[in-house]
């Protein structure tokens, strides 16, 4: 059996899982509609496109899945977080090369979200896979009553057309022309005729696909890939839009791609390439599934001169099972085959995987974990918004990552600085990199990713924000920032501090709250969901994730979604020596600082824990 000798996890082109990749979308409430074209009460939203320069082949597959529709739908709720309510739903239309859409003027005061669902198929499920609804006004309504139903619930039922069960012989979104579902949530506070939506940093808005896309590539010199001839256990459904990152239950509703019950050619041909086979112009797309699901492919090849099938699932460093997740890609490369396969499809599904007869590489592309902002030549992104350490000593940590794919040394403008003197002299300063200096792509090797790391010392907690100095005439205290800039892209980290936790243990509470006392473990944001990354210390064993409302049935205490934006992360008592573990938290804006919080965004939270004797 096989042995991996191989296993690498790292962005690919995060260009390929974005919608700008194909077009930038900027969005714009018009400043006046034309008359005759929308009623009294009503305002026209214009959504402009145009091509990016974003490195793409220029193949069929990859063209359609950057490809964004003239006719999107808008779909309006009043409120800021998941229990925002739905007020309407209207489609885009095409006009002189444009997209229009008209919406209801909704007054200043309140905070609306908008939640734009691109390239619609000719129906939509809601809550099954037996009921189709066409995508027209009236069929929402039919489904979602205004005023009362909540975007949560509508993003936990909005579906796809369900695939065909047991089996569907063409892959999905796989033919000319068949575009790929996208969707994106922005949040404005009113709409009228002066209201601009755009990201808060001014760049174009990035749509989020409903599929993973799955490439197989061979380098193996002691075999030829011949093609993928089956891909069992895939989800029938997805969601039209993610709202929480969870993934829905499709355990009962799978089915299988495969040429034809005989199996009697690949489902997809590789091709031949200058380093050996791949399916690159020919991806599988694939709806997001957990690892209950137990998704894998058969693959076919030629070794020692005969071909055979390999029964190959996807597996992370420890060899376990990952899930499939939307808007990525995930690329398996052959290295060297160590032994013969099976001679039938049928025989390989009964089997064992054979990951371990075959040395590979996996890479998959999460560039939608990252925050990015884009131009047309470039981008700039970072893995998280906000960087909150609890530790009571000063030292360095890794706040953050940046990724990018410019090629352009830009002189004067391709830093990493701090606002350290704006702040507080010794409290916190950028650490690396020691240059100040964002590194570009270099030898062909794109994105570039690089760690950003600050010191911080325990004072920085008491400098943030609406904080008051302590006497008469001090100016009020300033976040903590790591500015990044890139050309005439800018990103910007908020850098925040908390006591290291007591060997006793406690319970930190990210929630909605006027608190500004850092000593209080109690830090204002609206939370939808998190997870503990696991660690040296196995931290997911001493972290352990809650909802406001109790509930002792819960088991996945290393994971939680939430629908009130509050979650609690109860750190158990330490018996042993000090420990530290992560924590990401995903929010909806900011909320504590002067920062627009329109957007998801993500916090990277590094706990250290004291130990019994330093206590």
């Amino acid at each position: 059996m096989i042995k991996i000798l191989t296993h690498m996890v790292y962005l690919l082109c995060p260009a390929l899982l974005l919608l700008m990749s194909g077009c930038e979308s900027e969005v714009f409430l018009s400043g006046q509609p034309e008359e005759g074209n929308s009623s009294d009460g009503k305002v026209r939203v214009e959504i402009f496109a145009r091509a990016n320069t974003y490195p793409l082949p220029l193949t069929k597959g990859l063209e359609d899945e950057n490809t964004v529709g003239m006719a999107p739908w808008v779909l309006v709720f009043k409120g800021n977080d998941a229990n925002a309510t739905f007020i309407e739903a209207a489609q885009a239309f095409e006009l002189a090369g444009k997209r229009y859409v008209i919406l209801t003027r909704q007054p200043a005061g309140s905070n609306y979200r908008l939640l734009i669902l691109a390239n619609p198929q000719q129906f939509f499920y809601y809550g099954d896979a037996v009921t189709a609804y066409s995508f027209t006004s009236e069929n929402f309504r039919l489904n979602m009553t205004p005023e009362v139903t909540t975007l949560s619930d509508i993003c936990s039922r909005l579906l796809t057309e369900p695939l065909n069960a047991p089996s569907c012989t063409v892959i999905p979104y796989s033919g000319a022309g068949e575009l790929i579902p996208m969707s994106y949530l922005l949040t404005v506070d009113k709409i009228d005729n002066t209201t601009k939506i755009e990201n808060t940093d001014k760049s174009s808005l990035q749509l989020v696909r409903a599929v993973a896309k799955m490439v197989i590539t061979n380098k193996a010199p002691n075999f030829e890939l011949k093609g993928v001839s089956a891909v069992v256990n895939v989800p029938r459904q997805g969601l039209l839009h993610n709202l929480t990152g969870s993934i829905m239950d499709n355990t009962s509703n799978l089915t299988e791609y495969r040429n034809d019950v005989a199996y009697s050619a690949p489902l997809v041909t590789a091709e031949w390439t200058d380093e050996g086979q791949s399916t690159e112009k020919t991806p599988v797309y694939l709806y997001e599934s957990s690892i209950l699901a137990g998704s894998y492919m058969i693959i076919q090849g030629k070794y020692g001169g005969r071909e055979y099938y390999y029964k190959m699932v996807i597996v992370d460093q420890l060899l376990q099972p990952v899930k499939i997740l939307r808007n990525r890609a995930y690329t398996f490369t052959i290295v060297t085959v160590k032994g013969p396969g099976y001679d039938s499809v049928a025989d390989a599904k009964a089997s064992k995987a054979s990951n371990t007869d075959i040395d590979f590489m996996i890479l998959i592309d999460d560039s939608d974990s990252y925050e990015i902002t884009a131009n047309n030549d470039y981008y700039l992104g970072v893995s998280n918004s906000v960087f909150i350490v609890y530790a009571d000593e000063m030292a360095d940590h890794e706040a953050f990552r940046l990724v990018t794919d410019c090629k352009v040394n830009f002189l004067d403008a391709r830093s990493v600085t701090d606002n350290a003197q704006e702040v507080a002299e010794g409290v916190f300063r950028l650490a690396y990199p020691v240059d100040g200096k964002i590194p570009i792509v270099d030898n062909n090797v794109s994105p570039r990713i690089t760690a950003v790391g600050v010191n911080v010392s325990a004072g920085l907690q008491w400098y943030e924000e609406g904080m008051k100095g302590p006497a008469p005439g001090y100016e009020d205290r300033k976040n903590a920032y790591i500015t990044l800039k890139l050309g005439n892209l800018e990103k910007q980290v908020h850098i925040r501090q908390r006591n290291a936790i007591p060997a006793v243990g406690m319970t930190l509470r990210y929630m909605p709250t006027n608190n500004m006392n850092p000593e209080i473990g109690e830090i204002n944001y609206y939370c939808l969901s998190a997870y503990v990354e696991d660690g040296t210390d196995n931290p997911k064993n001493w972290i352990k994730l809650r909802p406001s409302i109790p509930d002792s049935d819960r088991n996945d205490t290393d994971r939680i979604t939430v629908d009130d934006g509050v979650i609690y992360m109860e750190i158990l008592p330490n018996g042993g020596s000090a420990r530290k573990g992560l924590v990401y938290l995903t929010i909806i804006g900011e909320h504590g600082s002067s920062a627009n919080g329109n957007a998801t965004g993500r916090i990277k939270i590094e706990i250290t824990q004291s130990g019994i004797a330093s206590n």
